[in-house]
């Protein structure tokens, strides 16, 4: 089903859709630079694995320096962690596009080092799924203004907040099959014993077909304890996770461990606001976040308060304050069947015990139309994230990175000298 098929479907008209599809394009139109071609050589340790740059061409805008197999098009954002552009491949046959995003300032920052290795880690291992984003090929640069890991990603025009901020109009057939989508990329990664931690609109993408893609994993943890290491430091996973319109109760009032319910939270969040085409829960500041919830679901009982072991969870609720009553989700949703009102209570719930795990989810009758068991396949092991605790130096990650790179650059070589057979 693609987009422009479902608008139709629901009777939306020609030129409505017309200013939907420019409404949803993130990017616009700039000049490509001229690309010149040009040589020089690694003069530092971490490139011993590595080519000379005679066959990269720069693309001056962006400060990128890529394979001259690719040819840059657009820019299509630009962030504290680097750059995104877009590109064509001039080596496949149907000259296919793709999205280039440069990972900046990781090779003396072991925070950003470490995150760098264990996105493009996390992408390989997932990579094959139809609802997670691909990873198309992988660089490293370090003759600076280009240096940085370069990750080569297919292009998806759309996001997801995009997509429900235009105006599309959205079926509760459309609805369940973002969600269910949604659902089928989630239990793939929980599956490897892997929390996203950033869920949210902006972090799946949509096709053209109406495909859904789960992507950036740079917040992403592994979690099965055989790859822990219990004495050291970096076993323990940060509660300040997720952006905050989708952050659990339990990420803002608890320093305890958390899981997968954490995810769970995020795609309720996801879920109401496919129908509510805004936000549930708008918060300017981690208290305030606390308050919309409470406004819509209402307070949660002294037990759970007490269960969450701060003195920030005590006060918040020992405050005199208005007394939250929970709303029901039909007056909130009345457009949505009760389906997806019970289903709304077991993902948006303050006990973490009794939140759905995504199996549960896939089983509600909320999903029978559109779900398909052979979509929802599984991981035969957990992801090992044990390089974390195993690299024990700056440089230590610096080799894990080349040797990630290498890796997939080999296989990627081995798989295009077959396709060419």
């Amino acid at each position: 089903m693609t987009i422009n098929s479902f608008l139709y479907k629901d009777g939306f008209g020609a030129q409505a859709f017309y200013n939907a599809k420019n409404a949803l394009h993130g990017y616009t139109d700039t000049n490509v630079a001229n690309e010149t071609k040009h040589s020089n050589t690694y003069s530092t340790v971490e490139s011993r694995a590595q080519k000379p740059y005679d066959n990269r061409v720069p693309y001056e805008k962006a400060n990128f320096l890529i394979d001259s197999r690719y040819s840059v098009q657009h820019i299509l954002g630009k962030g504290s962690y680097g750059t995104v552009c877009s590109a064509i491949d001039l080596n496949s046959k149907d000259k296919s596009s793709l999205a280039i995003k440069k990972v900046c300032n990781i090779f003396n920052k072991e925070v950003l080092l470490k995150r760098a290795i264990r996105e493009l880690k996390l992408m390989e291992y997932f990579k094959g799924h139809k609802n997670i984003i691909g990873l198309v090929d992988l660089d490293i640069v370090h003759f600076k203004p280009y240096d940085g890991l370069y990750c080569f990603q297919e292009l998806v025009d759309y996001d997801l907040a995009k997509v429900i901020h235009s105006s599309v109009q959205f079926s509760e057939f459309h609805i369940q099959s973002f969600f269910y989508q949604i659902c089928c990329g989630l239990k793939y990664i929980h599956s490897a014993d892997v929390i996203h931690r950033d869920l949210k609109p902006g972090n799946i993408l949509v096709t053209s077909q109406g495909c859904l893609k789960i992507c950036d994993f740079g917040l992403a943890r592994g979690i099965n304890s055989r790859y822990m290491n219990h004495n050291h430091k970096s076993s323990n996973i940060t509660n300040y996770v997720a952006t905050r319109w989708y952050r659990a109760p339990e990420l803002i009032l608890s320093r305890k461990p958390y899981g997968k319910a954490v995810d769970i939270w995020a795609i309720g969040c996801i879920f109401a606001e496919l129908y509510s085409r805004r936000p549930i829960f708008i918060g300017d500041d981690q208290i305030m976040q606390i308050t919309e919830i409470c406004k819509i679901i209402g307070a949660p009982s002294k037990e759970i308060i007490f269960s969450y072991g701060t003195t920030i969870a005590w006060e918040f609720f020992s405050d005199p304050k208005p007394k939250f009553q929970k709303k029901e989700w039909s007056d909130l949703y009345p457009h949505a069947n009760n389906y997806a009102h019970d289903l709304l209570d077991k993902l948006v719930c303050w006990n973490v015990n009794k939140r759905y795990t995504i199996d549960q989810i896939l089983k509600h009758p909320y999903l029978k139309k559109v779900s398909n068991p052979d979509e929802e396949v599984v991981m035969d092991e957990p992801f090992d994230f044990s390089f974390e605790w195993k690299a024990k130096t700056l440089n230590d990650l610096k080799m894990v990175l080349h040797d990630e790179v290498t890796n997939f650059k080999e296989k990627k070589q081995q798989i295009d000298f077959k396709g060419m057979m």
